[in-house]
């Protein structure tokens, strides 16, 4: 009788660790992810940009180089821990079986232009630190020559808060009439925008202050798609323009993009400025799990 208590034991025990293994085993990436990614930006003498990837938790990985049409470009954040071991990695966020990292590439002009044109013919890979070779598909990788802004705005000022809210708050001098923003679908789906006027507002007011302490739901602002344009905006008055990261979408990207905003003073002086959208990722486990899931083919 005590022998078959000992091995019903150490039967249950070898099935609990088999079962572990395997267990384990399914939440392994077989290569790393580059997450999807939506860069829109100037181009100067020297132009930085970054891409998120995910990597296993249990191992030394690091996004090494983008090799492009026979270019080789380097990670400036690459990082490799003291004898290599998995605890000691660099990286934007952790999971249970994973790593949310971040690659950043520094580049002149020539070799942005390579870059986007590559990107268009799938000649694009990353290689990373264990040997792996990953193409590199984004949503759009634009750099285009920088442009002045011809703006009336003057002591401008901008916000982040930690509740995914960010925004500009713009003071104006000379009366102006702008045009209505459209907004790219992806940013659509990754961002609310709102537009709010303070009449004889100075960017330095308490009620400015408020605002930047106040949460989404309860910002008395209509969104951008709510507006009558075009948009009188008186001079003296403070226009802000607040952005939020909607919650929860499983589709999340990256997203480091210029938006333009056009319009022009009412003697007809054009009028142009732009404003960034970028989301500092912080992926919840259902948004990692849809990764996951499309990795492996099993997104519907």
């Amino acid at each position: 009788m005590k022998n078959k208590w000992f091995w019903g034991v150490i039967i249950v025990i070898l099935v609990s660790w088999i079962g572990n293994i395997i267990y384990f085993q399914t939440k392994q990436l077989s290569e790393p992810i580059i997450l999807n990614a939506y860069i829109d930006r100037p181009s100067y003498e020297r132009t930085s940009f970054s891409l998120p990837y995910l990597t296993n938790k249990n191992e030394v990985v690091e996004l090494d180089h983008l090799l492009v049409d026979g270019y080789t470009y380097s990670n400036e954040q690459s990082f490799t821990p003291w004898f290599n071991e998995p605890s000691t990695q660099s990286y934007t966020q952790e999971f249970t079986h994973h790593f949310l990292k971040e690659a950043t590439f520094t580049l002149d002009e020539q070799d942005l232009k390579r870059l986007q044109e590559s990107i268009q013919t799938n000649k694009v890979f990353a290689r990373f630190t264990n040997g792996q070779v990953v193409p590199v598909q984004v949503d759009k990788l634009s750099f285009t020559p920088f442009i002045m802004d011809e703006t009336i705005f003057t002591n401008t000022r901008y916000f982040t808060s930690n509740q995914g809210i960010q925004g500009h708050f713009l003071e104006v001098v000379e009366s102006v009439t702008m045009n209505s923003i459209e907004l790219p679908e992806v940013i659509q789906t990754q961002f609310d925008l709102k537009i709010m006027v303070l009449k004889n507002t100075s960017t330095n007011s308490t009620k400015v202050n408020d605002i930047v302490h106040t949460d989404w739901l309860e910002m008395n602002a209509p969104l951008y798609t709510d507006i009558e344009w075009p948009l009188l905006i008186e001079a003296g008055d403070t226009v802000a323009l607040i952005f939020h990261t909607k919650d929860e979408i499983e589709d999340v990207e990256y997203i480091s993009a210029l938006q333009e905003w056009t319009g022009e003073t009412l003697n007809g002086g054009a009028v142009r400025y732009s404003f960034l959208f970028q989301n500092d990722l912080y992926l919840s486990q259902k948004q990692l799990n849809a990764f996951l899931r499309k990795a492996r083919g099993e997104a519907k």
